[in-house]
């Protein structure tokens, strides 16, 4: 069994309108009744009414035919037919509209007075509401009202006299027509807008104003906002209704088959779709915007998800958060679960996932007072520890990765510069010094990594010879370093192979000959709770002197302050 069908809510706009037709009929009908009741009516005999309603009814069907949609029927009331017509005003391609607006707060003396000019290509059309009264067309005329949105009621009342003058110079016929063809042709250039439309709100009246003139200019703002809305709905419509070319693929298609989007650019659909799915599967999406080159006008969301699909669009949603994520110089992501965190003034941050705090620097747990370690001092650190490792036969894979990964980091690292905006490495491959960050598009420096913004060139190429000193001094440092550092070792009592220390761990494996040996007093150690312990050696002594990865770090942190 089949469910009745819901009845659908009228709209705002749909309510208002037929809240106008009802006051215009009411206007109609008082005004049949006032002038039966002042004999402007005649007596029609029987016969000649029975010969005008045969003529409306034809006239009815002529009209429907002629105008189709444009024409509303209200139906039969007492035998009397109403309707209204929407007419369509002839013009040329655009029509110049200047509206008066005015300036300032208070008085209307202190108001100052202007004009905003804008063009349209189309106009709201005049509403003419008819009532067809027993004696017409044989006695008398149609009673009628003229709605217009973007007239005043003076210029309204020209028009309605001008169809009088018409009625006056064929009575006893069928003037509908007429008139409607009239109201087309000359009505702009009846009430002077022929040239353009002005639209104005006078508080004085220069002539009396016809009862059936109904104006809607509440406010001069409304009227043209009403104005400009009409304007783009019926552009709107004769795009999908014509044929236009694809500024991708030059191919031909109906206006459907098309995506305007905001900028006023418009492509067909299937190249918007490819285009739009390309960006987000190669991951730029930042620069999904108008394919036209000069404009480059922003797509919106709600465009973008019936262009994607679900899957394509959250994965755009998810690289749009992360590309503005990085460009913001106070986001840092947890080493830990990879959550977006907000750095502090101290360069620490919290992850609210998993409330690991962190330095932001070297994404390590939080050192307050100690400095960060260098990726030298990491390398150092692990090449040590996975020796130790090595030689307990333990599981290292973890070990191998991370100390490979960080390898690889500081290879990558090498010869790269970060972006002084967003801070994200950028290695040139070849060109000039002026480069282009792929992820906040700023512009900066390869050589002294400074912005372009107050960069000058004379001044970096200065700035490089002195860096480029400097450097080779610590570089000669450096090589002293390499060559003495063979001495700082601690060699294995058995094999005389040289092992450096972990830190302040006395207790040394050598890798060669698979010994743990002492460093204090260069003898094998067979087990170390006998070996160290109050009356043994220490197992933990700080070196008199500096360590040699210490002290090569130091200079390496040299090396890069002289290049900065």
């Amino acid at each position: 069994m089949e469910s009745p069908r819901a009845e659908r809510e009228p709209s705002p706009e749909e309510e208002e309108a037929a809240a106008a037709e009802s006051r215009e009929l009411a206007v109609l009908r008082e005004m049949m009744l006032r002038a039966r009741r002042e004999g402007e009516e005649p007596q029609v005999p029987d016969e000649q009414l029975r010969s005008n309603d045969q003529l409306q009814h034809d006239e009815m069907l002529a009209l429907e035919a002629i105008y189709g949609d444009n024409i509303g029927i209200f139906g039969e009331k007492a035998g009397l037919r109403s309707f209204e017509i929407h007419v369509h005003c002839e013009i040329p391609d655009i029509v110049s509209v200047s509206a008066e607006l005015f300036q300032g707060d208070g008085d209307d003396d202190l108001k100052s007075r202007f004009f905003n000019t804008f063009s349209v290509q189309h106009l709201p059309p005049i509403v003419l509401t008819c009532l067809m009264p027993l004696s017409y067309p044989s006695h008398h005329p149609p009673y009628f009202t003229l709605r217009v949105e973007w007239m005043d009621s003076v210029k309204i009342s020209s028009l309605c006299h001008m169809l009088d003058s018409i009625w006056a110079q064929q009575p006893e016929q069928e003037i509908v027509y007429e008139w409607v063809q009239w109201l087309q042709s000359y009505a702009l250039s009846h009430v002077g807008s022929g040239d353009g439309i002005i639209i104005q709100q006078s508080d004085i009246m220069i002539s009396p104003v016809d009862v059936r003139a109904v104006t809607e200019i509440v406010s001069v703002e409304a009227a043209v906002q009403s104005l400009i809305s009409y304007n783009e709905e019926q552009c709107h419509e004769s795009f999908l209704n014509g044929l236009h070319d694809c500024m991708i693929c030059f191919s031909e298609h109906p206006g459907v088959d098309f995506i305007k989007l905001p900028c006023l650019h418009y492509y067909c659909r299937r190249c918007m779709e490819t285009y739009s799915r390309m960006h987000v599967k190669e991951g730029t999406v930042m620069k999904l915007l108008c394919p036209n080159d000069k404009c480059q006008g922003v797509i919106p969301p709600n465009l973008l998800k019936r262009l994607l699909g679900h899957a394509d669009f959250e994965r755009w949603e998810r690289l749009i958060l992360e590309r503005t994520l990085d460009s913001m110089v106070d986001v840092s992501y947890c080493p830990r679960c990879e959550t977006a965190c907000l750095e502090d003034e101290e360069k620490y941050a919290q992850c609210s996932k998993c409330f690991f705090s962190f330095c932001t620097l070297c994404r390590e747990r939080r050192h307050i007072g100690d400095r960060c370690m260098t990726s030298e001092e990491k390398l150092l650190s692990l090449q040590d520890r996975e020796k130790v490792r090595a030689s307990s036969g333990g599981k290292v894979n973890k070990g191998i990765d991370l100390f490979n990964e960080l390898v690889s980091i500081k290879e990558a690292l090498r010869d790269a510069v970060p972006c002084p905006h967003c801070r994200i490495a950028i290695s040139r491959v070849s060109g000039c010094n002026h480069m282009r960050c792929r992820n906040c598009g700023k512009g900066f420096c390869y050589d002294c990594g400074k912005p372009l913004d107050n960069h000058r060139i004379e001044q970096c190429r200065i700035d490089q010879e002195q860096k480029s000193v400097r450097q080779a001094g610590v570089v000669k440092q450096i090589q002293k370093e390499v060559k003495s550092q063979r001495f700082r070792n601690y060699p294995c009592p058995s094999c005389h192979q040289e092992n450096p220390k972990v830190g302040n761990n006395n207790h040394i494996f050598c890798w060669a000959c698979q010994v743990h040996y002492c460093a204090l007093c260069r003898k094998v150690v067979r087990k170390s709770s006998e070996h160290y312990g109050p009356r043994g050696c220490k197992q933990h002594t700080v070196d008199t002197q500096e360590p040699p990865e210490r002290r090569m770090t130091n200079l390496i942190q040299k090396f890069r302050a002289g290049s900065s």
